[in-house]
């Protein structure tokens, strides 16, 4: 049941009829935890137990580890008058002690099915060829993945932590939290949302309101026309490529085919860029939608990240509840580790410290090491396979180096007397990133991270528009349908436009500035394209969504 298919749609419309037609308002929460628990099992019966196990082990856990933050309160209130500093200060090492073991085995359990199910082939194969077998003869399980693990495991993970930080209070009812990790609308490909900020939400009742029914109509209709018509187009393309044997070739049309060149290489690149962003962000924007219908705010996960000057900043505009559940979980605790003080430490004393070079390594050594690693983790995060290492090692390294040669930068321009406002260098800034993303997208496109290294070679040295307008046709689009889909491509980048210049993060928030007249014209107009040009049927073979996988 995709988002984008018409059984979807019917459930959709029936929990949102159910929702607001239940008269007893403070057990409507029931009715979104029935509707997610139908939506995963009639997606992903067979592997419910692993979502189940999650939703239990951290009910559990959380709420174990509150009990003893509270019965380690207590005990300390008891005895204030008889214990010591130092007995009350072992005593309460020896329940946060308590704690870091429930933590700890539980986070292992519920990483560790995650890496299981998604890295054991690879695993398996990698290790069998550097001991110089034959990898096709490792140990392989057939496996296909629990809907929406990665998504779920960080929901619930990351409610963990804070409850271990006493940043949120635990939830006591089961099934409110089981409503909170299943929640339909992100379960497929996020937001990866925060419980203090969603919870309270999905627990209150909500009536229905006629503005929060048109703006969330109009984001699903703006998210679904990105993805039947623009991203599930733009997949014929790239599956061509595929299927053709890319830089390798194999046999097209009965024929024996040689194998695109660079200039069909960076344009299928480009194309994916475009897949890409329209597909994740489409399927966000009709989660939000819903949710808006509901009267529930999902947090935002795009702020157009092709606009972003750096490639920092563009990790900041790209998949954000992914980033920031990173920065939460992963980075502050490596960046403020005793291990990382150290090395800053040892750095600032050695002869190199004394450098003005050497005091800026000192500041910024570990920082700049922990975003590398969050990098390879976001890269082997995305799947078992060495081009997504690849990506990970390329985003990771062009991190740590912006952040090492900061004050070079600076430097140069001012040296150069640019001006940092500039509208000139505002575009150069942007050009430079995109081209450095899209370095990043040939290792998602390659079949493995040697393959990538060749594509980004061909790139480089094989452009030829000639060969290029010969091999257009082997990526399976007609004329028309390249027209449709540069034109449809202008209505985005016109609307991006206009939302980053009034700050807003959906068209929708644009369009009800208008009369209704222009509202309705406007939804109406998406939803003709979607009927004429999107991707549908019988006989389409549109694409699932590509986060889907993860």
């Amino acid at each position: 049941m995709a988002l984008t298919s018409l059984p979807f749609a019917l459930f959709a419309i029936i929990t949102g009829m159910i929702y607001f037609a239940l008269p007893k308002k403070d057990c409507r929460w029931v009715v979104l935890l029935i509707a997610s628990g139908f939506f995963y099992v009639y997606n992903s019966f067979q592997y419910t137990a692993f979502i189940l196990v999650t939703i239990i082990t951290i009910y559990l856990a959380a709420n174990r580890m509150a009990d003893i933050s509270k019965e380690t309160k207590a005990a300390v209130r008891e005895h204030k008058a008889e214990w010591s500093k130092e007995e009350k200060k072992a005593f309460k090492e020896a329940a946060q002690k308590k704690k870091k073991g429930v933590l700890a085995a539980v986070l292992l359990l519920n990483f560790g099915i995650l890496f299981f199910l998604k890295y054991f082939n690879f695993l398996s194969g990698s290790i069998a060829s550097l001991m110089g077998a034959d990898p096709d003869g490792a140990p392989q399980i057939h496996l296909l993945l629990p809907l929406g693990i990665s998504f779920y495991t960080f929901i619930a993970t990351g409610y963990l932590i804070d409850v271990y930080r006493e940043t949120v209070e635990p939830e006591r009812n089961i099934f409110r939290f089981a409503l909170f990790v299943s929640f339909f609308p992100q379960i497929i490909q996020g937001p990866i949302s925060q419980f203090g900020r969603l919870q309270h939400q999905l627990i209150e009742a909500h009536d229905f309101e006629w503005d929060n029914f048109k703006k969330g109509v109009m984001n699903i209709s703006w998210g679904v026309f990105k993805k039947m018509v623009i991203a599930d187009r733009v997949w014929i393309a790239i599956k061509a490529y595929n299927e053709n044997g890319g830089i390798h070739g194999g046999m097209f049309d009965g024929e024996e085919f040689a194998g695109y060149g660079g200039t069909a290489v960076l344009f299928v690149v480009l194309l994916y860029a475009l897949q890409l962003y329209a597909d994740f962000s489409g399927g966000i924007d009709i989660s939000r939608g819903i949710c808006e219908v509901l009267g529930i705010e999902l947090e935002v996960n795009f702020r157009r990240p092709y606009f972003s000057r750096t490639i920092s900043e563009y990790w900041r505009r790209w998949h954000i509840t992914l980033g920031a559940w990173m920065k939460n979980y992963v980075f502050y605790p490596i960046a403020m580790s005793e291990w990382s003080k150290r090395v800053s430490a040892s750095i600032a004393r050695s002869r190199f410290g004394q450098t003005a070079a050497g005091r800026h390594t000192a500041k910024v050594f570990t920082t700049a090491m922990a975003s590398f690693i969050v990098f390879m983790l976001i890269g082997i995060w995305h799947g078992a396979n060495s081009r997504y290492i690849g990506f990970g090692l390329w985003n990771g390294i062009i991190i740590m180096i912006s952040a090492l040669i900061g004050p070079v930068y600076e430097k140069s321009r001012n040296a150069l007397h640019i001006k940092e406002d500039a509208a000139w260098w505002h575009l150069f800034q942007m050009l430079r990133t995109f081209i450095i993303v899209l370095v990043g997208y040939v290792f998602d496109i390659a079949e493995n991270f040697t393959n990538a290294l060749q594509m980004l070679w061909l790139t480089l040295t094989d452009q030829s528009l000639s060969v290029f307008r010969e091999q257009l046709p082997t990526l399976g689009l007609t004329k028309a349908e390249y027209a449709a889909m540069f034109i449809c491509t202008l209505v985005l980048l016109y609307f991006s436009v206009r939302m980053e210049k009034e700050s807003v993060d959906t068209p929708a928030e644009i369009i009800v500035r208008h009369r209704g007249f222009v509202q309705w014209a406007a939804l109406a107009l998406l939803l003709m394209c979607i009927l004429i040009i999107g991707c549908y049927g019988p006989m389409s073979d549109p694409a699932e969504f590509i986060y889907q996988q993860f």
